[in-house]
């Protein structure tokens, strides 16, 4: 476990209005807890709120990376491998997930990215689904969790 890692989870409806609160968590990790990289997926709206929130963030704060992981090479990442090397410091498959069952190959990313962070920041409202899963895992990995 890396002690400067945070990863995400939270459910593909979060809304908008959770940015700042994201910002300011990011912020919080980086000034306080020395964190420089952040793990993100790409499956919905708390993603890409955690995504740009870690953008924002990294305009005021050298050296702190935000690496997309994906279970798999989609067709969409590698097709626009340009853009998203833009928007990411860093594309990262797990070797765990590439060769697990599709069915499962999200869940063992998740669990990937969380082995690897010392910090999770979550937004869940529902005990079910993948989020929820990823942040019941993290609780019994014992790392730091924040909850917005």
């Amino acid at each position: 476990m890396s002690n400067k890692s945070c990863t995400f989870a939270g459910h593909s409806t979060a809304p908008d209005t959770l940015k700042n609160e994201l910002i300011a968590a990011v912020t919080d990790l980086i000034e306080n807890q020395g964190v420089t990289t952040f793990y993100v997926g790409n499956h919905g709206r708390f993603d890409a709120l955690s995504a740009s929130a870690v953008r924002a963030v990294k305009q005021n704060h050298k050296g702190v990376r935000l690496i997309l992981v994906v279970p798999k090479m989609s067709n969409t990442i590698e097709n626009n491998k340009e853009y998203y090397l833009d928007m990411y410091d860093e594309i990262l498959i797990p070797a765990e997930s590439d060769t697990a069952h599709y069915k499962a190959m999200i869940t063992v990313r998740n669990r990937w990215m969380v082995d690897n962070s010392k910090y999770i920041i979550t937004y869940i409202r529902r005990d079910h689904g993948g989020a929820y899963n990823t942040y019941k895992y993290a609780k019994k990995q014992n790392i730091s969790i924040i909850s917005l």
